[in-house]
């Protein structure tokens, strides 16, 4: 036998083991990129719409879990804590009912709320921590506390209690780098609900609260905590306290879960996109860690309906800073961990020459396309209807319009509105949203070409005041296209 031929047997010997070898590795899956899009209804793998409110996403593995609150029910009262599962958090598969109405007497007729679950690597437990109520009103203001061996098993009920005798509602847990598990719920320090939050440390198998460590936000009456580390910096983003509507999200940093806190400074836009904040998730890639915002846009009349809102969330540990923009829909590699957006949508408003109906001082219209959402034009009188426009310097192909709108927390209000669009500024053709019924923040999907916008504040409609007593106001408009 030639030295070639010897040569080619034993390459082909090598090919054949190696192929053996592929052939009996198990068949992994791998998480691929996703978009992600902000709107409409979710639904699961079977078609079914994904109930999982105010909940929290917990990794084992390689999998997902994602555990929150089933309002198929469309009541604020407790049915179940549902259970998906999902390798690229996209795709979900609905597993278990965790926790049921018949898992103990006191929950068949109570409120569960904000259910979230982590792993004690020392008990081998999953424990699950929720907002108790019983079944008619919001007077106990408790915590209760359930396990598992499995993360989507069926759990043991411990019971409902107030923490060290301190109310606690909207509450999330935070397990850290060194397994130190902490309590972080609206609670009531100086006697109203919710005027204050509170941090405990949790016992070392996170079934009961063991000390109590700060004070958070006095009288600062924050809700819907949500806990997240990045760069050796705490980051709690909250919510203000205004029911089931949305209101302007802030977050504080801290180097120790027991402070001191920076002051509250605020996230997103001035309702935090229509959404209320209930979790921060860490997506580990093998390139890079980013940061899922979740959170709940409520509709408090069918709740069953509210949609789920997830945004890139942008955090600097070594600056304490974090900032959320918004997106209709962005894409997402759960593997790499890497987020990418839309390359054909960019802010075609922002810095062009703005006009309105009529302008206040220190208001003026060019203060509602500055890339701010903390400035606003408003109009000189609460005179209805009012007009604002954006002049966008040539013809463009616009694809969305978001916009702002004015609201303030405890008389919220939503807008009902038009667009009209032109490209030479004399003959103009209108979008109907005169129907809309959406709160502090409006996304528009569209195709149309147009040099300038003009939004008409057709009026206000407030929920617990027949009367509009709004000046015309908008933060921020965002023309979007190409």
């Amino acid at each position: 036998m030639t030295q070639v031929h010897r040569v080619s047997k034993l390459l082909i010997s090598i090919a054949l083991l190696l192929a053996l070898f592929l052939t009996a590795l198990p068949n992994v899956s791998h998480a691929a990129s996703v978009t992600i899009t902000n709107g409409p209804v979710w639904n699961d793998t079977t078609g079914g719409s994904i109930q999982a409110h105010g909940g929290s996403i917990i990794k084992v593995g390689s999998t997902y879990y994602w555990i929150g609150e089933d309002k198929l029910n469309n009541s604020a009262n407790f049915s179940n804590v549902v259970c998906y599962s999902s390798t690229d958090l996209k795709n979900w598969a609905w597993v278990s009912y965790p926790l049921k109405t018949t898992s103990a007497a006191e929950l068949a007729s109570s409120k569960i709320e904000r259910p979230k679950v982590i792993y004690n690597s020392t008990t081998g437990k999953y424990v699950m921590w929720m907002h108790y109520e019983n079944g008619t009103d919001y007077s106990l203001g408790r915590v209760a506390v359930a396990s598992s061996s499995s993360v989507c098993g069926s759990y043991t009920y411990h019971g409902s209690f107030r923490p060290m005798n301190y109310e606690s509602r909207d509450l999330t847990v935070f397990k850290d780098d060194d397994g130190t598990a902490y309590l972080v719920s609206a609670s009531n320090k100086n006697g109203g609900a919710n005027d204050s939050m509170a941090i405990f440390q949790l016992s070392s198998d996170y079934l009961s609260v063991a000390s109590f460590k700060t004070w958070y936000s006095d009288n600062g009456y924050r809700e819907a905590p949500a806990v997240v580390k990045q760069g050796g910096k705490y980051f709690l983003i909250t919510s203000q306290a205004s029911g089931w509507y949305p209101n302007q999200g802030g977050y504080s940093t801290a180097t120790s879960m027991a402070g001191p806190w920076t002051a509250v400074a605020p996230l997103g836009n001035t309702s935090t996109f229509a959404t209320q904040s209930t979790f921060v998730l860490p997506i580990q890639g093998t390139s890079t860690t980013s940061y899922l915002y979740m959170a709940d846009r409520w509709n408090s009349s069918a709740l069953g309906t509210s949609r789920y809102i997830w945004l890139p969330l942008t955090l600097n540990g070594s600056s304490g800073t974090a900032s959320l923009e918004w997106y209709s829909s962005w894409n997402l590699d759960a593997a790499t961990g890497s987020i990418t957006y839309p390359s054909t949508l960019t802010n075609l408003s922002q810095g062009k020459t703005a006009t309105a109906s009529t302008s206040a001082s220190g208001y003026a219209a060019s203060n509602a396309n500055d890339g701010n959402y903390q400035t606003s034009w408003k109009a000189s009188a609460a005179t209805w209807p009012s007009w604002w426009q954006v002049d966008l310097g040539s013809t463009k192909t616009v694809k969305e319009i978001d916009i702002s709108w004015y609201m303030v927390k405890g008389s919220e209000g939503y807008h009902q509105y038009k667009i009209e669009y032109s490209t030479n500024g004399t003959s103009y053709t209108t979008i109907d949203r005169t129907s809309n019924t959406t709160y502090g923040f409006t996304t528009d999907s569209l195709n149309i070409s147009a040099r300038y916008i003009r939004i008409q504040l057709v009026n206000a409609v407030l929920w617990n005041n027949p009367s509009n007593w709004y000046t015309p106001t908008l933060w921020e408009v965002k023309v979007l296209g190409s």
